[in-house]
């Protein structure tokens, strides 16, 4: 146990603060505009995405949703268009100008994460990724980047729940 909160550290230290700065003042412009912040990811990043979009409106004032918690509406789309769509489609029927789309994804490879990215290029995007490297989310023009570089897929989710909780704490 202690050699995982060790690389937890480690990776921490290695994140560009900046980068989290920028995505903290993008809430912040949200909030002010009354704007929505969307978040999309799967798996474990899902339920960061949950967890965030809780803590971002109940800590810290901003209106946001994870996409997936919308179930019946996302595998709807899913089931129609291909699960590689179900939140880029659910998306374009919600989000307006001004919105903010958060992309959280370990791999940077979930297709349905790319699709929902592809949305936000005129938009505010921030992304959570692990993958600094071979990936194409990592490759993406965004407003801000934040990569936990770590082979440890655990070692990623948890520095991305960490940042979740600074963002949303230093908002409140």
């Amino acid at each position: 146990m202690q050699e995982h909160f060790s690389k937890v550290a480690e990776a921490m230290l290695r994140m560009d603060l900046g980068e989290i700065e920028g995505a903290r003042n993008i809430f912040k412009e949200v909030r002010e505009s009354g704007n929505m912040v969307w978040l999309v990811g799967n798996g474990g990043s899902a339920a960061t995405a949950g967890h965030f979009a809780n803590d971002l409106t109940k800590m810290a004032g901003v209106r946001a949703i994870a996409v997936h918690s919308m179930i019946s509406s996302a595998l709807a789309y899913g089931n129609d268009n291909g699960c590689e769509r179900m939140y880029a489609d659910l998306l374009v029927s919600l989000m307006k100008p001004g919105d903010a789309l958060v992309a959280i994804s370990c791999s940077g490879k979930s297709s349905n994460v790319l699709e929902a990215v592809k949305l936000f290029h005129h938009n505010r995007l921030i992304i959570m990724t692990g993958n600094k490297y071979d990936s194409p989310l990592a490759g993406v023009d965004a407003d801000s980047k934040i990569f936990v570089v770590d082979s440890d897929i655990r070692v990623q989710e948890d520095a991305h729940l960490a940042i979740c909780h600074a963002i949303a704490g230093s908002l409140r």
